[in-house]
């Protein structure tokens, strides 16, 4: 998987290898249609961490979906796996004395908004709600890919324990704001201290667990 990182070449599908400079095409078309809080190397990190996980069995799965435009990418790099969307579309909720950047409200979104911006995917199914209350269709499931971009130690600490046991053997699962705020960090941290996989950091702001 880390030889794939490397290559400049970049897999959209069975058919077809497009060259590095697409990939920072589409994630400037991207960040040209909506806000997306990520660097071009974030984003490019998240599409080719889909990418790898191809011949891993399960769903994909996003918490923090703002305004769609990581979902986007997901998309375009997910074929027909399904992907489950799950954000309160009304901010973030309440924070902890652990969250020293992100509070109460920011982030807040348009369901109906990010419906119409990822319309033209399909298996794309959306939650609205504070998760892991808005869990339960996705309780059986199992996942190759989990995206978190919650932002706060309590959401991200729920995020750990549900799709931890649920994430296939070689599924990956990467955090943003990792280690840029506390809360997240102290929350990683804890949550694998005792679990055989390695934290990576593939760029400054992101963590990437591969499951062993």
């Amino acid at each position: 998987m880390l030889r794939y990182y490397c290559t400049g070449y970049v897999r959209r599908n069975q058919q077809e290898i497009v060259d590095i400079g697409e990939l920072y095409g589409l994630i400037n078309e991207i960040k040209n249609e909506v806000e997306m809080l990520m660097t071009f190397s974030e984003a490019r990190q998240l599409y080719l961490a889909v990418q790898s996980t191809k011949k891993v069995p399960g769903d994909i799965a996003e918490v923090g979906v703002y305004r769609g435009g990581s979902a986007k990418l997901i998309c375009e790099a997910k074929g027909d796996r399904p992907l489950h969307l799950f954000d309160t579309f009304e901010g973030l909720p309440d924070d902890s004395k652990f969250d020293a950047i992100f509070h109460k409200g920011m982030f807040g979104a348009s369901l109906e908004d990010v419906q119409r911006y990822l319309e033209q995917y399909e298996n794309v199914h959306f939650y609205k709600g504070l998760f892991p209350k808005t869990a339960e269709p996705v309780h059986s499931k199992h996942f190759c890919f989990v995206h978190l971009d919650v932002d706060l130690w309590e959401s991200i600490l729920y995020c750990l324990e549900f799709f931890y046991p649920r994430l296939s053997k070689g599924g990956v699962m990467l955090v943003h704001d990792y280690p840029l705020a506390k809360g997240v960090k102290k929350a990683i941290n804890e949550f694998f201290k005792d679990k055989p996989e390695p934290l990576i950091q593939p760029t400054y702001n992101q963590c990437l667990i591969v499951i062993v």
